[in-house]
């Protein structure tokens, strides 16, 4: 419900979303209201894979956006002339598809606000030309963007990932510094991690913890602390021997 209040604030709130990032006239079927002003829809395009392998899949957050709507109408939280009209499209988790599906939302069926990607690579890619779509910009909202780049300003035109809003509770980033802080407070200063590189990927798609690993290893680098990361073999079923080669002399303490 929180999401589709902050969408609604964006779209008609004082001060609503404006990008101005590029010069283009408006088309009619970007105004939310008609011109009497009493009949209003909010095109949402929802960029999610149709796919329960995800965490964050359409059949899973299709059904509480709506009931998300349900419950700030039965609030009276938005004027009862304002409809949502969800437009749902499956990006597979693929970055190049979701900028397709974000497009075809946009030129062919007038999106006004997006919801997703999850996904951290179909996210950037999506979320680097929102703020070109429609003559205005187009918001953008997920909970994804975990890694560092998501959490960087993003104020004006020329910020990668501008119109972006990311509402989730955690990023890698703030892992990371939880991590150091753990191995602060036991004077712990060399480290290996080890770590599938598709590992996870329910949560953020493709290379979840190798994205991870990038994230604390910028954090750890900046701490001055020895670090060390090992992608281990997904076939393989030898874990311990695996392990014993690589630590080895290099990484083991006297």
């Amino acid at each position: 419900a929180t999401l589709l209040l902050v969408a609604v604030g964006l779209m008609l709130g004082p001060g609503a979303c404006l990008a101005n990032c590029r010069e283009e006239p408006a088309r009619n079927c970007e105004a939310i209201c008609d011109a009497s002003g009493r009949n209003c829809t909010i095109r949402a395009l929802v960029l999610l894979p149709d796919d329960n392998m995800y965490q964050a899949s359409l059949p899973r957050v299709l059904p509480i956006l709506k009931v998300a709507e349900q419950q700030i109408r039965a609030k009276a939280l938005i004027p009862p002339h304002i409809d949502f009209e969800w437009l749902a499209h499956d990006t597979k988790c693929d970055a190049s598809l979701g900028v397709i599906k974000a497009m075809d939302g946009i030129i062919k069926q007038c999106a006004q606000v997006i919801f997703g990607p999850v996904c951290d690579y179909s996210l950037a890619a999506v979320s680097r030309i929102t703020k070109y779509f429609n003559s205005q910009g187009t918001p953008l909202i997920s909970v994804g963007g975990s890694t560092y780049d998501f959490e960087q300003k993003k104020t004006d035109c020329n910020d990668e990932f501008y119109m972006l809003l990311r509402t989730g509770m955690l990023s890698f980033e703030t892992i990371s510094e939880l991590t150091i802080n753990v191995m602060k407070r036991h004077n712990w200063s060399h480290s290996i991690f080890y770590y599938e590189r598709d590992g996870q990927r329910s949560v953020a798609g493709m290379h979840t913890c190798f994205l991870m690993m990038k994230s604390l290893g910028k954090q750890m680098r900046n701490e001055n602390m020895t670090f060390a990361q090992f992608p281990l073999e997904p076939n393989l079923t030898n874990r311990t021997e695996e392990m014993r080669r690589e630590i080895g002399n290099k990484h083991a303490s006297e």
